[in-house]
C-alpha cells in the first residue's frame, strides 16, 4: 500500500473508533494498580527515582498530546520506558488514553509502543528536581495517523476526545485531593497537512491553540496561556522534494509569540525503516527535546526560541545570517550529520542564471556568512536551509532535507542522547 493511501486509511480507521487514539495500547498483564482516591500520603521528592510511587499530593500538571502518527508512537516497538522513575502519571487506559474509562491514574509507562510521553515527563522532572523544585505530571495523548488539521480541529471527534480527557482528569484529581491544571498541549503533526495541501496551517495552529486554551480553561477555571508545543515536519521527501508545512509551522511560532512554540526540526531524530516514523529510541529522544522547551516556558515562566534566523543582511555577494542560538556557539557538525551540500544552505532568485554558493563559514558564535559566485541582482532573492531533499529519501541527519548547523547545548539526557538544537527548516528573503 502506498504511503499516501496509508495516511488516508489510518485516518478513517481512527475516526471510526475515536474513543481510542490511533495505535491504542492494550493493557499490560498485570495492569498497574490505580492510585487510591482518598487519604493521599506525602510523596518524597528526594533523589532521582521513586519506583513504588505512593499517591500524590499538591498539584498535578496535565499535558495533553495530539497530532498524527508520530504523536502516538507508530513504529516505536518495543517500548523502552516500562517503569516510572518519578511520580508522573497516566490514565489507567494508558498513555493513548482514549475518551472513555478514564477513572483512575496509574504510573506513567509505555505499553505496546514507545511514545514521547514518558521520556518527556521524566526529563522535565529530572531537570526540575535538579534545580530544587517539583513538577508532577499527568500525560495523555489522542492522535489520528495522517489526519490534517481540518480533521483534528474543534468540532470534530479527535478534539472532543482531548477535551474529554481534561474533564475526566479534573474529576479524578479532585477526588484524589489534588490541585489540577493543564499546562501545555503538545503536537507532532504536519504530514497530513502536506498531503492535504494546506495553505493556511500557520493560522490553523494559532486557532488550535486558542480553542484548546479557551475550552480547557472553561473546564478547569484556570487563567493564563496554555501553549502549543510542536516540532517541524521533516519527512516530506516521501512525497515531494520541498514542503511549505515546516515553514508554516515556523511562521506560527514567529507570529504568535508565547502561544505557539516550535521546539525544533524533526530531522534531528532517529527514523525507522520507512523514513517517516521514528524508532523507539527516536520517540524517546523527541520527548527529551520537548521537555527542554516545556521546562523553559512552563516551569521557568520564560520563553523558548529554536535555532532560527534573527537577521539577514547582504554586502555584495556575501549574505550574513545572524541566528537566535539557544546555547552558543554555533557548530557545523559533519559527524552526526552528513553534508547535503553547503552545510544545508541554498540560494535562489528569479534570475535566469542565479549565483551559486561558493562557501559557507561560521564568522561568530551566532553568525554564518554565505558567499555567492556573484552579487545577486534578480528579484525574489531567498536564502534557504534544510529546504530541498531528494524525492523518496528517508528523513533524518543522513538523508532527506537536513543540514549541519547546530548549537552547543549540554543539557544532560536521561538516556545518553546529545540534545543539541539543530537549525530549523527556513526560507527567508535576502535584501
Amino acid at each position: 500500500m502506498s504511503a499516501r493511501r496509508s495516511f488516508a486509511v489510518c485516518a478513517l480507521l481512527a475516526l471510526a473508533a475515536c474513543g481510542r487514539s490511533a495505535g491504542h495500547e492494550a493493557a499490560p498483564s498485570p495492569a498497574p494498580a490505580p492510585l487510591p482516591t482518598t487519604s493521599p500520603t506525602t510523596t518524597s521528592t528526594a533523589g532521582d527515582a521513586a519506583p513504588d510511587a505512593p499517591a500524590l499530593t499538591g498539584t498535578l500538571h496535565h499535558v495533553v498530546g495530539t497530532g498524527q502518527s508520530l504523536a502516538s508512537g507508530v513504529g516505536g516497538s518495543p517500548p523502552l520506558s516500562t517503569s516510572q522513575p518519578y511520580d508522573n502519571r497516566m490514565f489507567g487506559t494508558g498513555v493513548l488514553a482514549g475518551g472513555a474509562g478514564l477513572t483512575a491514574f496509574v504510573p506513567l509507562v509505555e505499553r505496546d509502543v514507545e511514545t514521547m510521553s514518558s521520556s518527556f515527563a521524566s526529563q522535565v522532572t529530572k531537570l526540575t528536581r535538579a534545580a530544587g523544585g517539583t513538577h508532577d505530571m499527568l500525560v495523555s495523548v489522542h492522535a489520528v495517523g495522517g489526519a490534517p488539521y481540518r480533521v483534528m480541529k474543534k468540532g470534530n471527534p479527535p478534539y472532543a476526545v482531548t477535551i474529554a480527557q481534561v474533564t475526566a482528569a479534573r474529576s479524578v484529581a479532585r477526588a484524589s485531593g489534588l490541585a489540577y491544571d493543564v499546562t501545555a498541549v503538545t503536537s507532532a503533526d504536519g504530514g497530513g497537512d502536506h498531503v492535504d495541501k494546506n495553505t493556511h496551517l500557520s493560522d490553523d495552529l494559532a486557532e488550535w491553540q486558542h480553542d484548546f486554551e479557551t475550552d480547557i480553561e472553561a473546564i478547569t477555571g484556570q487563567t493564563g496561556t496554555i501553549p502549543l508545543l510542536l516540532t517541524q515536519y521533516s519527512s516530506w521527501t516521501e512525497y515531494d522534494p520541498t514542503s511549505p508545512i515546516p515553514l508554516a509551522q515556523l511562521r506560527a511560532h514567529v507570529e504568535h509569540p508565547g502561544k505557539v512554540f516550535v521546539v525544533g526540526p524533526r530531522y534531528a531524530f532517529q527514523y525507522g525503516p520507512d523514513g517517516v516514523h521514528l524508532t523507539n529510541e527516536g520517540y524517546r529522544q523527541m520527548g527529551e527535546y520537548y521537555a527542554r522547551a516545556y521546562r523553559r516556558v512552563v516551569v521557568e515562566h520564560g520563553t523558548w526560541e529554536p535555532l532560527r534566523p534573527k537577521t539577514i543582511t547582504r554586502a555584495g555577494a556575501v549574505i550574513t545570517v545572524r541566528f537566535l542560538v539557544p546555547a552558543p556557539p554555533l557548530v557545523f557538525d559533519t559527524t552526526l550529520a552528513t553534508n547535503p551540500g553547503n552545510m544545508g544552505f541554498e540560494y535562489a532568485d528569479d534570475g535566469p542564471g542565479s549565483p551559486t554558493i561558493t562557501s559557507v563559514a561560521l564568522t561568530g558564535a551566532d553568525t554564518v556568512a554565505i558567499t555567492l559566485s556573484a552579487e545577486p541582482t534578480a528579484l525574489n532573492r531567498r536564502i534557504r536551509y534544510a529546504y530541498t531533499g531528494v524525492l523518496g529519501a528517508h528523513a533524518g541527519l543522513s538523508t532527506g532535507a537536513h543540514g549541519n548547523l547546530r548549537d552547543s547545548d549540554t543539557t544532560p539526557s536521561r538516556n545518553g542522547y546529545t540534545l543539541y538544537d539543530w537549525c530549523v527548516h527556513f526560507d527567508e528573503a535576502v535584501p
